[in-house]
């Protein structure tokens, strides 16, 4: 985390009620140093005489003191292992936990791929429909709210829940009453994805910061864990839960991702959906000269 990023970070954890010790644990599992946090405490306290920019944003002698001394309880925990920091500091030895709060590591879902033909369309994606043979014609809509694009002599045509397989077949079907050519086959007609829609997903449970997230509709379990900061030193990473409605669709276990490389329970999510993660329900501590370990519940 950059310095700008530690103090709004410490405005915001305040403001939401967070502890110190909450606080220590997130800033530390995310890298922050305690010479970081003095620097940060020293730039503060040197410009706590009257009302400056301080990292972008103005700031008061209270604000800036208060925001000083919590950097200073902050620094002294993430410096001495025998107080909360050591907290943050076990928790990154548990095998796999660090993985989405990593520096090195970004989750960030591709979203200059093909559009995969299991892609479910929704309010605010743009679809794009191309007519060419004895037809020729494109068309750039947006889906609507109430879930269809607006056609010219054809009128609302309802695209809502449809994967982009599905949505071609049914365009094809629509667009042969008005096109001359597709229905003899010799106009071609396809559909396929422009810009994609955002969607709001809820990550509850033992992560490091839950809540609601918006996040593209290409993400999937793994992009939501990140963007939640990973689990907490409580969470289980071999029984994430992925809820849509009602009804629990599946459970992903990390271990099979970082051990064997699985991303099959990796699913893309939707509109609503709730990732879960319970507290675990064991930890084996291992020492000697361990080479790998195996996926073992």
């Amino acid at each position: 985390m950059s310095d700008e990023q530690v103090v709004q970070y410490i405005i915001r954890a305040r403001e939401s009620g967070k502890t110190e010790m909450q606080m220590t644990y997130e800033l530390a599992r995310r890298g922050v140093t305690s010479s970081q946090i003095d620097r940060i405490k020293n730039r503060l306290e040197s410009n706590q005489g009257t009302p400056k920019q301080v990292y972008g944003q103005s700031r008061n002698r209270a604000e800036a003191r208060v925001t000083a001394g919590t950097l200073d309880e902050i620094g002294v925990e993430i410096a001495d292992p025998t107080t909360a920091g050591s907290a943050a500091r076990a928790a990154k030895m548990v095998y796999g936990r660090n993985i989405f709060s990593s520096r090195n590591l970004s989750f960030e879902p591709d979203v200059n791929i093909a559009t995969p033909l299991n892609y479910v369309l929704g309010p605010g994606d743009e679809v794009i429909i191309d007519i060419w043979g004895v037809s020729q014609k494109s068309i750039r809509e947006v889906i609507s709210p109430e879930g269809n694009i607006m056609v010219d002599q054809l009128g609302p045509v309802y695209l809502n829940g449809m994967t982009i397989a599905e949505a071609n077949e049914y365009v094809k079907n629509v667009f042969s009453k008005t096109h001359a050519g597709i229905a003899e086959q010799e106009s071609e007609i396809k559909l396929s994805l422009g810009d994609s829609r955002s969607i709001q997903v809820n990550v509850m449970g033992e992560v490091a910061v839950p809540g609601t997230y918006t996040l593209s509709a290409f993400s999937s379990v793994f992009h939501a864990l990140y963007y939640a900061g990973g689990v907490s030193q409580i969470g289980s990473l071999r029984n994430v839960q992925v809820m849509r409605g009602s009804r629990k669709i599946a459970d992903l276990d990390v271990y099979e991702y970082i051990i064997a490389g699985k991303t099959s329970d990796d699913i893309r999510l939707m509109e609503g959906d709730i990732i879960w993660v319970p507290p675990y329900e064991c930890l084996v501590d291992i020492s000697g000269k361990v080479k790998n370990l195996c996926s073992m519940r």
